[in-house]
């Protein structure tokens, strides 16, 4: 009985030695760290009320403003395939550029987009080719804001906190989701009666995303994780 129990008590013992989830919570909430989950959280969380709160009730408006159901699916087809060769951008301007300065101008960028597509007046009149272009932006840049959180992420916290900062990172894209769609629901954001005020209101949270990586972003490009955990004293 003796080896037993004394196996029970040295299980126990590391049992009581891991850190818990709540205490990795806490720790990100505290320096050095804090700056680095508020800056992942809120991106997220920009990202999807951008996500959630506009762009999937694109299709809405655009039958509200002539265009037949398939139209309106074909043409965001056409913009989202358009978009696609963006990826490459989003790597290349991350990995080899600067991946800050892509976080911030990817932000804005998205701002840019969703402002000009409100600018243009999209009806059915409006010439194709400048509606796919316009929306093959805001497909192109919106994802590649989604596309740079993950990574940057998993760059910025030590080993030990990397999987609950990416819970969280990922948690506030779908909290912005919430708000987003609440937002749509409850009329604060009507695509269906204009792209004013739905524009202004999803632009709000990305611009105030863009600050926080200027402001508080840190530089991955070319360092190694563990540098960059030390350089703040983790």
């Amino acid at each position: 009985m003796a080896v037993p129990m004394a196996g029970l008590k040295v299980g126990l013992d590391r049992d009581d030695m891991a850190p818990s989830y709540w205490t990795e919570i806490v720790a990100l909430f505290r320096q050095p760290h804090v700056a680095q989950t508020v800056l992942v959280m809120v991106y997220g969380l920009a990202w999807g009320v951008v996500n959630w709160g506009f762009i999937a009730f694109l299709p809405t408006f655009l039958r509200s403003r002539g265009f037949g159901a398939g139209a309106a699916s074909y043409l965001l087809f056409l913009s989202a395939f358009v978009a696609i060769p963006g990826t490459v951008l989003v790597a290349w301007t991350y990995g080899k550029w600067s991946s800050r300065q892509s976080m911030i101008w990817f932000a804005v960028a998205s701002i840019a987009s969703a402002v000009a597509f409100a600018a243009i007046g999209p009806s059915s009149g409006t010439n194709r080719l400048t509606m796919i272009a316009v929306l093959s932006l805001i497909y192109a840049t919106t994802g590649g804001v989604m596309a740079m959180l993950s990574p940057y992420t998993a760059e910025v916290f030590p080993t030990r906190l990397r999987g609950t900062g990416s819970g969280l990172s990922a948690g506030s894209t779908k909290l912005g989701g919430l708000f987003g769609g609440l937002a749509t629901v409850t009329g604060l954001i009507a695509v269906a009666s204009g792209l004013g005020r739905p524009v202004l209101l999803v632009s709000l949270p990305m611009a105030l995303a863009a600050v926080i990586v200027w402001k508080y972003g840190i530089e991955t490009r070319g360092r190694r994780l563990e540098e960059m955990v030390d350089s703040r004293g983790a």
